[in-house]
């Protein structure tokens, strides 16, 4: 029940808060997000450091739920004037949104960290992956101007 009303939750949010108009724009970000949580999702079931209670709705509920919406409004919200303050009051906004996302799971008991993997690793993780969805988001603007 969690997880599908944690999908229900996160695509509420998508539809009150989302700028479809710039879904052909935005939407690349979200499947390199939906790919890189695939990736890491399968390395962990061989060299666990996380864990969710898996099931069929949870695995439909991360894979196509908050990987899309995180990453849509990550995308859609960056600041115009992107100077490195700014910029870093952005990530550290988005960061602890993430995190606090992950600790709720954890005290939920619906997911486990395991071995050395703790909630600070997740949101050393959680700075790079956003600066690589910037960084594929300006990359991907780039390539549509030529």
């Amino acid at each position: 029940m969690f997880w599908l009303i944690r999908f229900i939750l996160e695509w509420s949010v998508w539809l009150v808060f989302a700028d479809k108009k710039r879904w052909r724009e935005i939407f690349p970000v979200c499947i390199l997000a939906c790919m890189l949580a695939w990736i890491t999702d399968a390395s962990t079931h061989h060299y666990k450091l996380w864990e969710y209670d898996m099931g069929f709705i949870s695995e439909l509920s991360k894979s196509f739920g908050i990987y899309i919406v995180v990453t849509y409004l990550f995308i859609q919200w960056l600041p115009d004037r992107r100077f490195f303050m700014r910029m870093l009051a952005y990530w550290f906004i988005w960061t602890t949104v993430a995190i606090s996302i992950e600790y709720i799971h954890l005290k939920t008991g619906h997911m486990t960290h395991h071995q050395w993997w703790t909630l600070w690793h997740s949101y050393i993780a959680d700075w790079v992956i956003f600066w690589l969805f910037y960084q594929y988001h300006k990359v991907f603007q780039l390539a549509k101007l030529r």
